[in-house]
């Protein structure tokens, strides 16, 4: 009876004013009060699921006013989803199952924020009928934290990063799974140990020094820095370390946190290798020639040396491209980067600045002698056939050369003049070497705005065709021309072929103008046949480049299918020496034309390097002596001998000849007596345009009445 008399004192809110000293209190009811409303946890008594009782931590826990909660219903600050959980909770209590009774549920206070409330419970009687009494602490704040330490718990083990903790000596007191990844050194291993385990000796004292006056004066330090693993391999890492200090700001702990940043500075060295370097050879690309090439200007003017700038490019290599694809032709890049590399002497440099184009800088050279020995070297290294993917490659190569300081001071004039100097090389022939002249400067502005108007030659109608007749030497009719363009400048007048067909093939303007020529002349054959009923064929020249170009094919038959004229009227004519650069593509292409009723000459003859095995594997219809024999053959025994071979060995495998340059009647006296079969040359025409040749033609049913004097 007493403690239920008790418990209906303290429940009487209204009426207790609680004294500031607890030793004024006159009896112990008043102290038990006391200690009830003052109390720093939630103090309640709940009956039915009614609240009767709160003191004043209770409602301040729930954020209501105690008058609020007297006769409240419990379920009310409970969250929805743990009703069950306190009602099971209760009823063991109520029904004297366990005495007392702590656990956790979810509380909901006045503005429904949702908090965390761990309780104590015991069973009483009160006013006659069991109740609950029980304390309640909000452990939001609790729970918060111990979440967040166990969020953090599972950061520090399951981060990439490594971290280490050390005491304020220095000694490690923990490190986490990612250190052991990274060092190969384990946890039992590290802990009580001196972080100079991991130390590489790639840094200096005064390294160190500098780290921890960081540290000291800053509290933190972060870095590149060197370490060792276990297995005694160094490794750049990334490195923070923070200073943690107590309530009283004195340092406690020192936290290390770091990455392995191996592959990460592998990445930047392989992108700055890219920026620098040639990714298909491994030499400086133009950039870092260019650097290079300033610091050895530098250096040259400092201490009053000389250093050559060369340019070499390799001869005709777009055919290999064109012919047999990039991968051959990124091979055979690679082997001739590799031979000129072994030419050059420490300190000087090789690049390459894209395609075909080699750049060399000779550094503290004594003269040009120095510069002809490298080239030398460089000649002979390329001359040995190379042999790729089954195909023999003869490489040659053009060299252009500027000297510092005559023939300019500066990067740029430098490149330039070496750059002027190597067209002039591949203007005189290919594989050769030239030196830069003034007058090379000259040239080259000719020479750039010849190609410029040439490009425009096309769409200004400022080139023709003119025909040199082809004549039977038997009957003196002529049969057949070949058409040669010719341009009309309209500021220089005519201008050779050999200067704009070089320069064509060079540039790439052969193609187009090549089509040009095949188009013109199937329409003056058409013309020919409609107005004039002429059976004549045409033979058109195609250039080495237009041979290596794979879509040539289609191209062809595109005119023809333009113009409507049968094939057969058109002979092909090509050099010996494009013939036998790459003789399977030359066989391939000529039997896919053969099929579409062309004919073939080759043009040249006797001035390449023939092999007659593979010669007479080629669908060609006809041999044409060059003029560099015909035009000694009365004089020269040797062209004699030579021009009588050729037309024995054509007639031999079924062919025709025809003698090109013929100029006198004893040229035409020999050929005659010898069985060659058409003649073409000034002694009967030189090239003439289209209405000159039909007057030819005309005529030319009298040309057996020509008498040879």
């Amino acid at each position: 009876m007493k403690q239920e008399k008790e418990l209906h004192m303290i429940s009487d809110v209204e009426n207790f004013d609680c004294p500031k000293n607890i030793d004024f209190l006159e009896n112990d009811d008043e102290k038990y009060r006391y200690i009830v409303e003052e109390s720093i946890v939630g103090i309640y008594l709940v009956q039915d699921e009614i609240l009767t009782y709160v003191n004043p931590r209770f409602a301040e826990i729930f954020g209501y006013e105690r008058k609020e909660l007297i006769y409240k219903k419990i379920m009310d600050l409970i969250y929805e989803k743990d009703h069950t959980l306190v009602r099971a909770n209760m009823n063991r209590r109520l029904k004297g199952e366990t005495n007392s009774l702590r656990y956790e549920f979810r509380g909901i206070k006045k503005d429904n924020t949702v908090i965390e409330i761990e309780v104590l419970g015991t069973q009483i009687i009160y006013k006659g009928k069991p109740a609950i009494i029980g304390s309640v602490m909000d452990i939001t704040e609790q729970k918060e934290n111990s979440e967040q330490l166990r969020m953090a718990q599972k950061v520090f083990e399951n981060t990439i990063e490594g971290i280490v903790i050390t005491d304020n000596k220095g000694i490690i007191q923990m490190v986490n799974p990612a250190f052991t990844n990274i060092t190969g050194y384990t946890s039992k291993e590290a802990i009580g140990r001196n972080p100079r385990i991991l130390k590489s000796e790639r840094h200096d004292r005064l390294f160190y020094q500098d780290m921890w006056d960081s540290l000291i004066t800053t509290d933190s330090w972060k870095g590149e820095i060197w370490n060792r693993r276990k297995n005694g391999e160094t490794y750049p890492e990334w490195m923070t370390i923070s200073a943690i200090k107590n309530d009283y700001g004195e340092t406690t702990h020192y936290i290390s946190v770091f990455n392995d940043i191996t592959e990460h500075i592998r990445k930047e060295e392989h992108i700055k290798h890219l920026a620098y370097f040639d990714a298909l050879t491994g030499l400086p690309n133009k950039f870092l020639f260019g650097d290079r090439l300033n610091l050895a200007i530098t250096h040259a003017q400092h201490h009053k040396h000389m250093l050559a700038v060369m340019v070499l490019d390799v001869d005709r290599f777009k055919r290999i491209n064109d012919t047999l694809g990039h991968a051959v032709g990124d091979m055979v890049i690679q082997t001739v980067a590799d031979r000129l590399d072994r030419c050059i002497e420490d300190g000087d440099t090789l690049s390459r600045l894209g395609g075909d184009e080699f750049m060399f800088i000779l550094e503290e050279i004594k003269g040009i002698q120095d510069v002809i020995k490298v080239i030398h070297r460089i000649f002979d290294a390329l001359s040995c056939p190379l042999h790729i993917h089954g195909h023999e490659f003869h490489i040659t190569g053009s060299i252009g050369i500027s000297m510092y300081p005559n023939d300019g001071k500066d990067l740029d004039t430098l490149v330039k003049n070496a750059d002027t100097a190597m067209y002039r090389a591949k203007e005189l022939g290919r594989n050769n070497y030239q030196m830069y002249t003034p007058a090379m400067n000259d040239n080259a502005i000719v020479r750039l705005t010849m190609e410029n108007d040439l490009r425009k030659a096309i769409e200004r109608d400022e080139l023709t065709l003119y025909y040199q007749p082809k004549v039977d030497i038997e009957s003196g009719k002529v049969v057949g021309a070949e058409a040669l363009v010719r341009w009309n400048h309209p500021e220089r007048g005519r201008i050779s072929p050999g200067e704009f067909i070089p320069l064509a093939e060079e540039t790439g303007l052969i193609e187009p103008l090549g089509e040009w020529v095949l188009r013109q002349a199937c329409c003056q054959i058409r013309q020919w046949q409609d107005e004039k009923g002429y059976d004549i064929y045409v033979s058109v020249n195609l250039s080495p480049r237009q041979f290596q170009n794979r879509n040539l094919v289609e191209h062809i038959m595109d005119v023809i299918a333009e113009t409507e004229v049968d094939p057969k009227y058109i002979q092909l004519e090509i050099t010996e020496s494009c013939a036998m650069e790459n003789p399977d593509h030359t066989i391939h292409l000529l039997q896919r034309l053969k099929e579409k009723g062309f004919t073939f000459s080759i043009d040249d003859f006797g001035t390449g390097y023939s092999s007659l095995a593979v010669l007479k594997r080629f669908p060609i219809d006809m041999l044409k002596i060059d003029q560099s024999f015909v035009r000694d053959l009365t004089k020269n025994e040797d062209d004699k001998a030579i021009v009588l071979a050729m037309i024995s060995m054509a007639h031999s495998m079924r062919l025709q000849v025809v003698a090109e340059g013929v100029e006198t009647s004893e040229e035409l006296s020999f050929l005659m007596e010898n069985h060659c079969d058409q003649l073409q040359g000034y002694f009967y025409s030189p090239p003439v345009p289209a209405e000159d040749f039909e007057k030819l033609w005309e005529e030319s049913i009298n040309l057996h009445d020509l008498k040879v004097e």
